[in-house]
């Protein structure tokens, strides 16, 4: 909350909207989320509203919180793992390079990486290449049912924690998934069944949130998927 009051680029900054409405409506509804998620924190463990700063972190390590929920997809319809998955051979062909730490304003964060957003982005897309592997695995019947979400119950979780605490929000989160199924999809590593379900829920998305309210960045995500 001190970095928005800042004007700090993380979170997030006037500049990263288009208009001041836009602005003010994000402001506005990330400090109540961060105001619960401090409750939240403090209803678990009330001895944290008497600690100083040095001792919060020690503190935080040793205990655990009563987490808020944050939904990344919806269940997604399953088909026959044979209908769904193909080789991922082609992911592994390419060279995918680190994403470089340029965000100073989140780096003095302990549990935030220095950019979010682009170790988001490189967690969905591990955690959709480790399933991937798991679906084409020997252990699974070409016949059994695969989710067209790809992802599994527990890399949602993991990647909702993340989401949560990076401070990703459910824009991002939607178009991200959508851009890296269209990269999937192009290395021929997906089928085109899965490309509905990402769209769904960028869809989604954009009826709780009109794409006027979004980041202007997260905007830009989408027209690369627009092939769609």
């Amino acid at each position: 909350m001190k970095n928005i009051a800042s004007g700090l680029s993380f979170p997030g900054q006037r500049e990263d909207f288009e208009t001041e409405s836009a602005w003010q409506h994000w402001r506005a509804s990330e400090t109540a989320q961060l105001q619960q998620l401090i409750v939240a924190m403090l209803q678990t463990n009330p001895d944290l509203a008497r600690l100083t700063s040095s001792d919060l972190y020690s503190s935080l390590q040793s205990s655990s919180s009563t987490r808020p929920v944050s939904h990344y997809l919806p269940e997604s319809p399953t088909v026959s793992r044979h209908e769904s998955i193909r080789s991922r051979r082609s992911f592994y062909a390419n060279g995918h390079q680190e994403y470089p730490d340029d965000d100073e304003d989140s780096s003095a964060f302990t549990f935030i990486p220095p950019n979010p957003k682009k170790y988001y982005k490189r967690l969905v897309e591990h955690c959709l290449t480790a399933d991937l592997e798991i679906m084409l695995s020997p252990e699974v019947d070409d016949n059994d049912e695969v989710s067209l979400g790809i992802l599994s119950a527990p890399h949602i979780d993991l990647i909702n924690e993340c989401a949560l605490r990076w401070r990703i929000g459910h824009p991002y989160r939607a178009a991200c998934f959508l851009d890296l199924v269209r990269q999937f999809y192009e290395r021929n590593d997906v089928p085109m069944e899965c490309i509905p379900e990402a769209l769904q829920a960028v869809a989604k998305v954009i009826h709780d949130t009109e794409l006027e309210l979004w980041f202007t960045q997260d905007v830009c995500v989408l027209p690369s998927c627009s092939v769609f």
